[in-house]
């Protein structure tokens, strides 16, 4: 899905089906970026804000370390699935 920047507005992301087109309003397209590498056991990694490089915008990632809340949600056991 392709995601957009309202530079106008500074709105992101916006999707094409959301993008209320106005006449004043720019939109640029943002480029998809790989997530970096990180330990998914003891870190997050979270997407930034877009930036611009040479004209064309991109996604941005940001990695932290995680909460031990964040952590031990992480390693929680599943439960048995809900029957309908």
């Amino acid at each position: 899905m392709t995601a957009y920047i309202n530079l106008t507005r500074n709105e992101y992301p916006r999707h094409a089906g959301d993008i209320e087109i106005l006449p004043n309003d720019i939109y640029v397209v943002v480029e998809w970026v790989n997530k970096p590498e990180y330990d998914i056991k003891t870190q997050r990694c979270d997407e930034g804000w877009p930036v611009e490089v040479n004209g064309t915008w991109f996604m941005t990632w940001v990695v932290r370390e995680a909460t031990q809340a964040e952590i031990d949600e992480m390693n929680k056991p599943f439960g048995p699935m809900e029957i309908l």
